[in-house]
């Protein structure tokens, strides 16, 4: 199962995080416009507000990115645990496939939530499967170091069974994909 939302949530998040840009409060402008007796425009710059805007800017900025982070990984977890929750109750009903799919749901929403609460790991580059609770991780990262990361939190998650990591790491050539041990 492809996770597809993060698109969406990455939209969502730029969207929140350009937000304390727009507000102003006050008399917070740096640069003032005044034309003088022979109507001369003359322009001054005021480095203290400049500066004070800049550091508040990025303090909200900074902020509301660490809400976000935060959310995004609770509702993943949220999402995982209450797949989980829905696979129970309709392995009875529906049958054990239904539940397997549903896990797997789960599993892969928890593994996209470590992912994106590690802020050594580009999961916006990381596209997460699950089948049978084997996890196979694809996409394109900066670091061998974010590689490796992200297969370890993988791992350790709950309901992993195997992870494949066909993740490339950008400036190498791509890794042959691992043998499946058939013939």
């Amino acid at each position: 199962m492809r996770t597809r939302a993060l698109p969406i949530m990455t939209a969502a998040w730029l969207g929140i995080a350009m937000m304390p840009l727009g507000g102003c409060k006050g008399d917070v402008s740096a640069v003032h416009a005044e034309k003088d007796a022979k109507g001369k425009t003359e322009i001054k710059v005021d480095r203290e507000k400049v500066d004070q805007n800049l550091k508040q800017a990025q303090k909200d900025l900074e902020t509301t990115g660490q809400q976000l982070k935060e959310g995004a990984k609770e509702g993943a977890q949220q999402v995982g645990d209450a797949l989980q929750r829905t696979a129970k109750r309709t392995e009875a009903e529906v049958g054990p496939v239904a539940r397997e799919v549903l896990n797997d749901a789960g599993i892969t929403a928890r593994v996209k939530a470590k992912l994106i609460a590690d802020p050594e790991v580009a999961a916006i580059h990381i596209d997460v499967d699950t089948v049978n609770g084997r996890v196979t991780l694809n996409g394109k990262v900066a670091t061998a170091d974010q590689k490796a990361e992200a297969e370890k939190l993988a791992r350790h998650t709950d309901g992993v069974v195997q992870v494949v990591n066909l993740i490339q790491v950008a400036g190498q050539a791509p890794s042959p994909p691992p043998a499946s041990g058939r013939r």
